[in-house]
């Protein structure tokens, strides 16, 4: 087993991951949600947890903004439309949580 820990050596460091910025600063993060829930309107909102993350994220850096995108499934993979513009449009993606 290898832990990664989020330090400026494991963002450089060539992993198989995709490239880490070293700040949020000025990023626009995207949120690729799930679950989402309803709001009053009956409108779908972000999940609950993933706008706790956005909240912290806020706090913590001066970020450029964000964008949310619901899955219309849960269980599969976002459509290849969605997910292209979630990518022409975020620096950055947070896909799900884990509870």
């Amino acid at each position: 087993m290898r832990v990664l820990l989020p330090s400026v050596e494991f963002r450089t460091e060539h992993n198989g991951l995709a490239p880490r910025p070293i700040s949020l600063n000025d990023k626009v993060v995207g949120f690729l949600d799930g679950w989402g829930h309803r709001n009053e309107d009956g409108s779908v909102g972000m999940y609950p947890l993933m706008e706790e993350i956005r909240q912290l994220l806020e706090q913590r850096f001066e970020l450029g903004g964000h964008v949310w995108f619901h899955k219309p499934n849960i269980s599969k993979v976002a459509p290849s439309d969605q997910m292209e513009a979630l990518i022409a449009q975020a620096d950055v993606v947070i896909n799900g949580e884990c509870a």
